[in-house]
């Protein structure tokens, strides 16, 4: 039996190739992170969810939000089943991660993409 994924992502050698995205010496197809973003590959998978025509494991922003996947990470602020990496309200606030972005509008040390209340009135 021949082995079609030599660093156990999931994703086909043949899909990966023998470039090195990040340029850390390992080619794609040996490297369990491509991207470098610190979010393995397995968890990323070769979907393109933001349409840009990077595969999700090569992607720096996954969902397109622009917020970086190392910044927004694998936890699921909201419990809705997607990673924050993934999802484009990480918050469930019913405002997209792009509209709300990384400052912290309210200085409670939560940025505005994962605050509910991200004004600090009191109001979710």
């Amino acid at each position: 039996m021949i082995d079609t994924d030599s660093d156990g992502d999931g994703i086909d050698d043949k899909t990966e190739g023998t470039k090195d995205s990040d340029k850390d010496s390992q080619p794609d197809f040996l490297d369990t992170d491509s991207d470098n973003d610190g979010i393995p590959d397995r968890g990323e998978g070769s979907e393109d969810l933001d349409r840009d025509g990077l595969s999700n494991y090569l992607d720096l922003d996954a969902d397109g939000d622009g917020i970086s996947d190392s910044v927004e990470g694998r936890i699921d602020t909201d419990k809705d089943g997607k990673p924050n990496f993934l999802d484009t309200d990480s918050d469930g606030d019913g405002k997209t991660d792009a509209q709300e972005g990384t400052i912290d509008t309210d200085g409670d040390n939560t940025p505005n993409y994962l605050d509910l209340d991200s004004d600090g009135d009191g109001v979710s």
